[in-house]
């Protein structure tokens, strides 16, 4: 097992569970924070879904205190070129940064292709990567590729916000090595503690404010595949434990909003020199939301996140 230590974000350790060819064109990190109820069937979709061609796999297994890692290391006996990476940090934008800034060398990063992310609770529908790949080969200005939602009771309007606002969903989506090269060259690491990584990849890619060298091309920078799918299981009604994780997601998501909107005004006002480390710091130096902001339903649990978060800001 190789160890490294990263002073930006935490330790971590990389292991490959099994062999597999050393050069791949393609490479996909798997996020997973206690996902052992899934992680089997996710590892397994990606061995579907690749049509024969050669690719890496990390798992990122971050802040899990259940039987996660043993699920992956038990995979290695059926899932070629695996490799596990653990960090105590639980949490995604910190596994983020570990993907594709300290996992893999320069060298390595050049001989990819594609890079491919994906979150560990979900099943990709069959021909889902090699229908990003082929997304990204058709369009020469395009940075990212996003899957589509293949369930949810919300599926069809997701759907079509997500060509509308070019956003893509952290549960699938393809990163143009071009563009992971560029995140690296210009030191672009997610805060800490930052919910949604998603809407801030989304950001980068269509955003000028934070590039070094703007793109020759104006076309289309991010573009979605219809029959490029995830799914995974929606919450019912009739289970007493989805009502606590529907909750739990409702705060998460309004908190999602409040912090996207006060990093992309500081980074707007500030540049990339003034990306937070965590979101604490963003809490402190961030644009402070305002209160009186009506979205309906809504409204109370925004606003008692917005005073949360104001109170973060004033206790550090």
């Amino acid at each position: 097992m190789m160890r490294e230590n990263n002073l930006d974000t935490s330790d971590f350790s990389l292991l490959q569970l099994s062999e597999g060819p050393h050069n791949t064109p393609w490479a996909i990190a798997v996020f997973a924070h206690n996902a052992a109820k899934t992680i089997q069937h996710a590892l397994d979709s990606i061995d579907l879904t690749t049509e024969g061609k050669d690719i890496a796999i990390y798992v990122l297994a971050n802040g899990c205190n259940d039987s996660t890692v043993d699920k992956v290391r038990n995979s290695a006996a059926t899932i070629d070129n695996l490799w596990l990476v653990e960090t105590r940090v639980a949490d995604k934008a910190n596994a983020w940064n570990l993907f594709v800034h300290d996992i893999l060398p320069e060298q390595r990063v050049e001989q990819l292709e594609t890079f491919f992310f994906m979150d560990g609770d979900v099943t990709l529908v069959q021909n889902t990567l090699p229908l990003l790949a082929s997304a990204l080969d058709e369009v020469r200005s395009a940075e990212a590729a996003g899957a589509m939602p293949a369930s949810g009771r919300d599926k069809k309007a997701w759907r079509q916000r997500m060509p509308v606002s070019g956003m893509l969903a952290g549960a699938c989506y393809a990163l143009r090595t071009g563009f992971v090269q560029l995140v690296r060259e210009q030191k672009v690491r997610m805060p800490t503690g930052l919910i949604g990584e998603d809407f801030l990849v989304s950001w980068l890619v269509a955003n000028n404010a934070w590039r070094s060298v703007l793109p020759d091309d104006n076309g289309a920078r991010c573009v979605f595949h219809s029959d490029a799918e995830f799914a995974f299981r929606s919450l019912s009604p009739w289970r007493l434990s989805d009502y606590r994780t529907y909750m739990h997601r409702k705060w998460r998501y309004t908190l999602r909003g409040i912090q996207h909107q006060m990093l992309v005004l500081l980074l707007l006002s500030k540049g990339l020199r003034a990306m937070p480390r965590d979101v604490k710091e963003l809490y402190c130096n961030g644009p402070l939301p305002s209160r009186l902001v009506w979205c309906g339903l809504d409204t109370p649990l925004r606003t008692i996140a917005v005073q949360w978060i104001r109170t973060q800001g004033n206790r550090n």
